[in-house]
């Protein structure tokens, strides 16, 4: 995909993403858990999505996680060093455990960190 396909994917997961947070700020007990679930794998998404749109500039695409993983830091010019720290964070396992297991609240936080980091690359 094109930079631009993958900028407009990131917004649409962001925007999904914090409709969900605002739900998640008012919800209690299984309900919360849930719409963290859903707004984490959308910020998740949002943040992967601004990485293949900076990387599309190179004209280069990830074909996997750990290929992604490979480009930022072939590619490392291209992100902050903010961006690949929270990325060396996260990476699948923190959005594993908070999108698929329900997780605690400090890695969603992170995940959402990482988020409004990236989406500030394209908006």
């Amino acid at each position: 995909m094109d930079k631009e396909t993958h900028a407009l994917i990131a917004v649409v997961h962001f925007d999904i993403a914090e409709e969900q947070h605002e739900q998640y700020l008012n919800k209690d007990g299984k309900e919360k858990t849930a719409v963290r679930c859903v707004a984490a794998q959308n910020y998740f998404y949002s943040a992967i999505n601004v990485i293949e749109a900076m990387l599309a500039e190179k004209e280069l695409h990830s074909f996997s996680h750990e290929d992604r993983a490979r480009k930022i830091i072939d590619n490392s010019g291209l992100f902050s060093k903010e961006m690949i720290e929270l990325f060396d964070q996260i990476d699948r396992n923190v959005r594993n455990r908070v999108a698929y297991r329900g997780e605690n609240g400090k890695k969603y936080d992170l995940l959402r960190k990482f988020a409004l980091l990236m989406i500030g690359e394209i908006r």
